[in-house]
């Protein structure tokens, strides 16, 4: 029987989220060593193996039938929760603010208190309506974080910013986003582009990312004049969602340990896009849990807003959960068996669906000038430089002594990748959250070992893992009261 083992995910996002409080996401040598450890707990927990000496093997659905208990997964991520605030509140929480530190601000200081405080009581309670306050304090502090740190950081220095701008202006011209280029705000000497990418003035491709993006940017930048305003929502719904996949407590610590994740604030004031993936994963995955029916929705959604979302295809399977839609609502469906026939027939509908609702959201745009859009949206990924600066095991090879190049880098980086989707469909379990968990693990692998490895990158590995959580303790929970009704007297 295939499990994932919660507390070594939690053990991971755990040790992830410190990674990047320590290095930011670039190469930092002694970091490397805590990035193994939360990859060695990815690995252990997407494979099932038990932890040491405890429960959380194939059997803790069983055991939570047994009576209460204290959860190690819920501790380790109250543990989370805590230390994320603490470290968010220690060193200064951006790049580009007059003041970051987050000492100088005490507004800052009694939000994250809340939020804190909101999310591991509210774990306690039993009351959903009680959860229910605990889940708006939470939500309407990461909203409160993200406008915050847009305020305060109002005009970042990277190319993120003044690429989406072009681009929105560039569809208000009624021309193609892909077809421009735009200012070279960096130093010659600094290694962001390839030399063939630049000519000292402009950056020669246009939009790098693919239309979705774009279009769930916009609002933000509509609206209210920054385009991170979306990207902020984006966060704070998917944080909502992880709050409520689950009838328990530990959904609401997954969204505290997204949203109070320590380099949260620093993420959002760069405005990297991985809030629009984040969103449409936690989407997906309930949405699998709760109305199979129609997956393909959201998961056409997520494979459409970034490149490598379509690795999510690889798994679809999981999230029909090899269940019969005709006999079950909900996540009670993950117990019922069906013909590998009709389940197959499933599948195949749920990835043509999706692929047919990513098309639909590409290829308009992408056809104001194909040759564009193959240049900066599909190309661009092979062509850019291995980073030096990235924290990556790959760039750790190279402080060794290995000759790797960006050819060579990227063939490592999809090596590791392969392992990820190999020993996930080994070994994790055929449900929503073992989509997440092993989409998860499959990221965390293909940048750990990647020529350009950041803090985005990881971050949206983070919430992958919490997603897969929350979304497993649903099924346990759900699970458990199904086993439970079947033994009551009659």
């Amino acid at each position: 029987m295939r499990s994932l083992t919660l507390p070594w995910l939690a053990t991971s996002a755990l040790v992830l989220s410190l990674t990047l409080q320590m290095s930011d996401g670039f190469y930092h040598e002694p970091t490397l060593a805590w990035l193994g450890l939360a990859l060695i707990a990815a690995l252990l927990g997407v494979a099932g193996v038990p932890w040491p000496g405890g429960p959380g093997g194939p059997g803790a659905t069983a055991d939570r039938l047994a009576g209460p208990r204290v959860d190690l997964a819920d501790g380790l991520l109250t543990l989370g929760v805590l230390i994320s605030a603490v470290a968010l509140t220690t060193r200064p929480v951006a790049l580009y603010m007059a003041d970051a530190r987050p000492w100088a601000h005490p507004d800052l200081l009694v939000v994250v208190a809340a939020m804190t405080i909101a999310a591991i009581a509210g774990t306690a309670w039993r009351s959903p309506r009680a959860r229910g306050h605990a889940a708006v304090v939470l939500l309407a502090g990461g909203l409160w974080l993200g406008a915050w740190t847009i305020r305060e950081s109002p005009h970042p220095h990277i190319d993120v910013m003044p690429v989406h701008v072009d681009g929105f202006a560039a569809l208000a011209r009624g021309q193609s986003p892909y077809g421009i280029t735009f200012t070279d705000m960096y130093k010659p000497d600094e290694g962001f582009y390839a030399p063939e990418m630049r000519d000292g003035r402009r950056i020669l491709f246009g939009f790098p990312y693919p239309p979705l993006s774009l279009l769930m940017a916009w609002p933000g930048h509509a609206l209210l004049g920054d385009l991170r305003y979306s990207e902020v929502l984006a966060l704070v719904v998917a944080a909502g969602i992880l709050a409520g996949i689950g009838r328990g407590g530990i959904g609401l610590l997954c969204a505290g340990a997204l949203l109070l994740s320590p380099r949260v604030l620093f993420h959002l004031e760069q405005g990297w896009t991985e809030p629009f993936a984040i969103v449409l994963l936690a989407a997906t995955v309930a949405t699998a849990l709760h109305r199979p029916g129609l997956a393909w929705l959201p998961l056409g959604l997520l494979i459409a807003v970034k490149q490598h979302m379509v690795l999510g295809l690889l798994f679809a399977p999981m999230l029909v959960s090899g269940t019969d839609p005709g006999r079950h609502s909900g996540v009670e469906r993950a117990a019922t068996r069906w013909p590998a026939p009709s389940r197959f027939r499933t599948v195949a509908l749920l990835v043509a669906k999706a692929i047919a609702v990513a098309a639909v959201l590409t290829v308009p745009m992408a056809l104001l000038d194909v040759d564009a859009f193959i240049r900066s949206a599909v190309l661009l990924q092979l062509r850019e430089p291995f980073r030096l600066d990235s924290l990556s095991f790959t760039r750790g090879l190279v402080h060794l002594g290995w000759g790797l190049d960006k050819q060579g880098a990227l063939y490592v980086s999809l090596a590791a990748g392969s392992v990820g989707i190999l020993l996930s469909w080994w070994r994790a379990p055929r449900t929503p959250a073992g989509f997440a968990a092993s989409l998860g693990l499959t990221c965390l692998l293909l940048t750990a070992f990647g020529k350009k490895a950041f803090l985005n990158y990881y971050f949206l590995v983070l919430a992958c893992l919490l997603t897969a959580i929350a979304a497993a303790r649903a099924q346990e929970d759900a699970s458990a009261s199904s086993v439970s009704s079947e033994i009551q007297p009659q």
